[in-house]
């Protein structure tokens, strides 16, 4: 018992009942880009999406961190205006204090939607993004606004964002666990598991469309492989031992921690359930936690061969295994590696009477503590590396899951539960 409960820490969990974007405190954060969103431009019968997807792309842009998105009840020009955006009246949009307008115009039928959406640089006065979507189902609104969303982020920031990604998550069901995915700006959530048992630890394949987890479902700690649209599954492992904290490698391969006897080790799987090799030696210790590198060159894990638990990083055939937490904490655990380029770790370490995340380099150097109150574990970083998700308890309500920007700023909650929600995972961005 000892073991499962450091090798999946806090893993009881909620169902999530309600939605809510809650600011605690902006660290470090720039100025913010302040943009306008109105209403799109509906020739037809007004059906919902010309007011809808402009919202979604707002959410959107309030979560990132690098917008202030403006009041609607300020602008000045007739919601749903038509027209050429180039002949927009930008004094109206200046006076407000707009850098950047959204202007668009749909074509609902009520059967297909098509949208085109132009970002406007309000104080030169032109066109700068135009894009078109055609042939949508009504359904993919959603999915038109976090596209456009994401090519605002790469007109300001060089990159685009992880909008339209998902996020799965443990949550308790009565006095069950089971898994759930939502849009990763908190909307649509849907209960993926009915297992009436313990489903735990989710881990996106590099497709984005299954999940590898722990499930209890036959009183039997086993891994499963998740199909996240149709809901079905398939056992990949079957033994006593106990297995968890599973993550994809590569298309084909899986890291887990395997319990077998008095020794937690780091070993790789193939999708058929079997052992490729060991990547940690019969040493006694526990061994938890793989997460591999951007390139999976390395493997981070969690130990405590050296006393109390700590962040090791290894080679992903096992070799020149080397401590890398070095803040001031005897506990640290739940790495993290991040997607992106810049090559970030985080982790979570006993703080400020409690666990608080930190980042660092891959070699410990220059560690950043992100958080300061309350509980906070199980980070993992967005697919574009300038987020983190994670369980938290600052904002008075139980667990909950929010995101933060890798410098410590734009601390925000995403989804809200009556219980806790534990152990998010954050899922590839759509092509």
């Amino acid at each position: 018992m000892k073991k499962l409960l450091f090798s999946a820490l806090c893993v009881l969990a909620a169902p999530a009942v309600a939605l809510a974007q809650t600011d605690l405190y902006i660290r470090g954060a720039g100025r913010l880009i302040p943009i306008a969103l109105p209403k799109l431009c509906n020739p037809g019968e007004d059906k919902g999406p010309e007011a809808e997807i402009p919202k979604i792309i707002a959410r959107d842009l309030e979560l990132s961190g690098f917008f202030e998105v403006l009041d609607p009840k300020g602008y000045i020009e007739t919601p749903g205006k038509c027209g050429d955006p180039e002949a927009t009246a930008f004094s109206d949009w200046t006076v407000i204090g707009a850098e950047g307008l959204v202007k668009g115009e749909i074509d609902f039928d009520g059967s297909d939607l098509s949208a085109k959406l132009y970002l406007l640089d309000v104080q030169r006065g032109a066109k700068v993004v135009a894009k078109q979507y055609t042939d949508a189902d009504p359904e993919e609104a959603r999915v038109i606004a976090h596209k456009f969303a994401n090519e605002i982020m790469r007109y300001y920031t060089g990159a685009p964002g992880p909008f339209g990604s998902r996020i799965s998550f443990s949550s308790r069901v009565g006095r069950f666990k089971e898994l759930f995915v939502m849009d990763m700006d908190g909307s649509n959530i849907r209960q993926l598991t009915t297992e009436r048992g313990l489903a735990l630890s989710s881990s996106w394949d590099p497709s984005g469309t299954e999940l590898v987890y722990t499930s209890f479902r036959n009183r039997v700690p086993d891994l499963f492989i998740l199909d996240v649209d149709s809901k079905s599954s398939r056992q990949l492992t079957r033994s006593t031992e106990l297995e968890v904290g599973a993550h994809y490698l590569n298309s084909n391969e899986v890291l887990v921690s395997k319990t077998e006897g008095s020794d937690s080790d780091i070993v790789l799987l193939n999708l058929d359930g079997k052992v490729i090799r060991k990547l940690t030696p019969p040493n006694r210790a526990i061994d938890v936690s793989p997460v591999p590198s951007r390139d999976g060159s390395q493997v981070a894990f969690c130990s405590n061969r050296g006393g109390g638990p700590q962040i090791y990083v290894m080679g992903s055939d096992g070799s020149n295994a080397h401590r890398v937490s070095f803040v001031s904490s005897n506990y640290c655990t739940s790495p993290a590696w991040s997607p992106a380029g810049d090559d970030k770790i985080a982790y979570v370490c006993r703080a400020d009477g409690n666990f608080q995340l930190f980042v660092s380099n891959p070699d410990g150097s220059n560690a950043v503590q992100l958080t300061s109150s309350g509980t906070n574990e199980d980070p993992e970083f967005s697919p574009d590396g300038r987020y983190i998700v994670f369980s938290s308890s600052s904002f008075g309500d139980g667990r909950s899951i929010a995101i933060i920007r890798t410098d410590g700023s734009n601390l925000k909650q995403v989804a809200r539960s009556r219980g806790g929600d534990f152990e998010p995972a954050w899922g590839p961005i759509p092509k």
